[in-house]
């Protein structure tokens, strides 16, 4: 019954309507989200296959497709969202049920940032934390989310400063502060908007 239940929960995804006919798969005029949902539908799918039923509950209860998605080729970054839903689905074993547009739904938040900046100038890490110029929530399904920080980090020296940034928020984060729904993972990205880093919330 459970299983049933999911299936229809990560079927729904967001509740936007989904495009009518699929279009051949790998066509040149396929769009970013389109792609990105079938290569999540292909892990779920393997997932299912090897796991069975108990699948779709451990990979939706305990959000085993979002962090599958940081594990992913470069193909998740177009849409870690329409990843997410693609997985979800091929988990629970149901027919593609492509999104009609891009999932992921990016907004700042400032004050977070400020209340996690408070945080670490108490603790003496003030320069570390003074690299995070944005965060972002990145909403991946009604209910999940990863958290963004951007910093002024370089590709070439700042992947050590990202991780001890992703560790220190990790450590300040004790739940979800508040916010409506379950942070999955932390994200740091440098000034080049690639990621150097990343860790579980």
């Amino acid at each position: 019954m459970a299983v049933a239940a999911l299936v229809g929960l990560v079927g729904c995804g967001s509740g936007k309507p989904f495009d009518g006919p699929t279009p051949e798969s790998g066509s040149p005029a396929e769009p970013a989200h389109v792609a990105a949902y079938r290569a999540g539908y292909t892990v779920g799918k393997a997932v299912h296959d090897s796991s069975g039923k108990g699948a779709a509950v451990r990979e939706t209860v305990w959000g085993g497709c979002t962090r599958r998605a940081l594990q992913a080729d470069g193909g998740a970054e177009m849409d870690r969202g329409s990843w997410v839903r693609g997985c979800l689905n091929g988990v629970a074993h149901v027919p593609e049920q492509l999104p009609s547009g891009p999932v992921t739904r990016r907004t700042t938040d400032a004050e977070m940032l400020e209340r996690f900046r408070a945080w670490a100038r108490t603790g003496g890490e003030a320069q570390q934390v003074d690299h995070a110029r944005v965060l972002t929530v990145a909403q991946l399904t009604e209910h999940d989310y990863d958290v963004e920080l951007s910093t002024d980090h370089s590709a070439e020296s700042g992947k050590p400063a990202a991780e001890a940034l992703a560790q220190s928020f990790v450590e300040w984060w004790d739940g979800d502060h508040g916010r409506a729904g379950t942070a999955r993972n932390v994200l740091v990205l440098g000034a080049d908007g690639k990621r150097p880093a990343a860790r579980r919330i």
